[in-house]
């Protein structure tokens, strides 16, 4: 048993080569892409770090520089001449002269406000004339609350900003000497959007998220939320890391996703900017290599796979094919084609069998001609036992009696028999004229509506002129509107309609239509008919309709011929389908 399980390995089949070289080449793929992940995830997290941390850097120097520059412009105008008089001796200057010392201020700190882009709005309220000066404007006094607020802040000889009323407050130094904190109150409110709009630049790359926060943890500016106040998801952030002071790296978990993160403190503003970048989108290089190993394994099974399937078509499935068609051959089924579009051996093998049943449909339409033409050999010698001669000059007389008597309705009957018997008894001649054909159907009708008066009501329309010369065979109009006389309008007591109708079609063929109103026909009889045509027929059934049929097809090909169909009048709709060709196209 063992000798036979190393015979396997010794000599192995075609299955067990293609999973060795399946191995062989996956395997070291394996080592490579594991490699390269390692790698490349040290290398991406030290270059990611170091670009966070220089952009941080470089914002947060710009977010103090802006504070400072700010600072300045504020000491500069705390000695302002109009502020001064203001402030102090306003009870001393005209109406005049105070109105425009407030206007000359107020342009004043429209200069201050457009001199930084972080300011939103600089107001300083003055108690001596009750008025709050704006950039633009002038306001009513400010409340105790608010210029305590003031002179607590304005107290700290460092930088701050502080939340009141969701505003955001720069709290800068009043000293002493300059009167700020008993003669006015200055008041500078930042911009929280215009300094995210200068914040989100951090991470416009990595789709990422920035948080500028005070370390007394009362205001945050970020891109995750709208407002001012810090955020309840990120408090459970902070309570859970000590980045408050320096700078460096972190992890941190928010919404659920992990991000690689850094961050730096202001000793300026007492702030700390952090910036976060999702993981997935540093790694999402590095993602694609893992992706493109996944795909490269499934591919090589799917390789295995295809090489099996591929066996499958080109072998065992046009055998499977070959097999099906001769068990239809078999049981009779001779429209049958095989097609194979690849040049190998079973195109050749489908092209012989296809020669076959050409070959064995030819022969039983040949065997099926010979029976019609035995047929018609039998119908001639009928009508070759009835002397002609003697029937036309009986028919001769009768129609010579009625006239020499005055009966008009016999004289027409026997002069419509003469010509209905006259068409049928003529001899050698197997193809006529449409407009012959036409001639002989509207005889046997003016025979029929002599014989049912008024009961049947006939539609029966004049033959095109570009119709008369095309060849048919013989009777193969007045056999249908014989069966519709018979099978449908002979049951009927009144009302009864036959319609006949002829058109041409956009493929140039000629439809002949019969069809009546009668109410004989039902669904069996209607699929009957239809298998009639579609199934070979035995000799007793080769009669009538199916030998028009028959020999339509004979004379013009098997596309030709009748079709059954239920009328919209109620009964049976017979169309006949023949080529629009004259004589000389045939």
């Amino acid at each position: 048993m063992e000798l036979r399980d190393l015979s396997i390995f010794r000599n192995p089949n075609i299955f067990l080569r293609i999973l060795f070289l399946f191995l062989i080449v996956i395997l070291p793929i394996y080592i490579l892409v594991f490699t390269i992940n390692h790698t490349s995830g040290s290398i991406l997290r030290n270059e990611i770090a170091s670009s966070m941390e220089s952009r941080i850097s470089s914002y947060s120097e710009l977010i103090d520089s802006e504070i400072n520059h700010i600072a300045q412009l504020k000491t500069d105008y705390l000695a302002d001449e109009d502020l001064q008089k203001l402030s102090t001796v306003s009870i001393a200057l005209t109406q005049y002269e105070r109105l425009a010392a407030i206007k000359r201020l107020s342009n004043k700190l429209f200069m201050f406000k457009e001199s930084s882009r972080f300011i939103e709005d600089v107001q300083i309220y003055i108690p001596n004339i009750q008025k709050t000066i704006r950039a633009s404007s002038y306001l009513e006094p400010m409340e105790e609350d608010e210029m305590l607020m003031i002179r607590e802040t304005n107290a700290n000889r460092s930088p701050r900003i502080v939340v009141w009323k969701e505003q955001l407050i720069l709290a800068l130094y009043d000293p002493p000497y300059s009167g700020a904190r008993s003669n006015f109150y200055f008041k500078i409110i930042l911009s929280p959007e215009r300094m995210k709009q200068t914040l989100v630049q951090i991470t416009a790359k990595e789709d990422g998220k920035y948080f500028l926060i005070d370390n007394a943890n009362t205001w945050m500016l970020s891109n995750t939320s709208s407002g001012v106040g810090l955020a309840a998801d990120f408090q459970d952030v902070l309570e859970g890391n000590t980045f408050l002071h320096g700078s460096g790296f972190y992890n941190m978990s928010l919404d659920e996703q992990s991000y690689l993160g850094a961050y730096r403190s202001s000793k300026y503003l007492d702030t700390t900017l952090l910036v976060a970048v999702p993981e997935r989108q540093i790694f999402k290089v590095l993602n694609r290599f893992t992706y493109l190993f996944w795909f490269l394994s499934i591919a090589a099974i799917f390789v295995v796979l295809f090489f099996s399937y591929r066996m499958y078509l080109i072998i065992h499935r046009p055998l499977q094919v070959f097999v099906r068609a001769l068990r239809r051959v078999e049981v009779g089924d001779l429209n049958v084609a095989l097609r194979h579009d690849k040049h190998d051996e079973f195109q050749y093998l489908y092209g012989q069998f296809n020669l076959m049943v050409n070959r064995l449909r030819e022969l039983i339409h040949e065997v099926y001609t010979q029976r019609i033409l035995s047929q018609q050999a039998e119908l001639k010698q009928l009508q070759s036992q009835i002397n002609p001669h003697f029937l036309y000059n009986t028919i001769f007389m009768l129609h010579r009696m009625a006239a020499s008597y005055g009966l008009p309705d016999v004289t027409r009957f026997t002069d419509l028999l003469g010509k209905y018997f006259l068409f049928l008894t003529r001899t050698g001649v197997n193809e006529i004229c449409l407009d012959e054909e036409w001639k002989h159907a509207n005889v046997y009708i003016e025979i029929q509506k002599i014989r049912f008066a008024d009961r049947i009501r006939i539609e029966w329309p004049a033959l095109n002129e570009s119709y008369r010369k095309i060849k048919v065979p013989r009777m193969i109009i007045q056999p249908l509107i014989e069966n519709a006389y018979k099978y449908g309008l002979e049951k009927r007591g009144s009302n009864a309609l036959l319609q006949v109708n002829i058109a041409k079609t956009q493929q140039d063929t000629l439809l002949i239509s019969v069809e009546d109103n009668g109410s004989e026909l039902s669904e069996a009889n209607l699929n009957h008919l239809r298998s009639l045509l579609a199934e070979g027929m035995n000799e007793q059934e080769i009669t009538g309709l199916i030998n028009v049929h028959r020999r339509l097809q004979i004379y013009f090909g098997v596309p030709f011929g009748l079709q059954f169909e239920r009328s919209e009048l109620g009964g049976l709709k017979v169309t006949i389908e023949i080529p629009n060709r004259g004589e000389d196209e045939k």
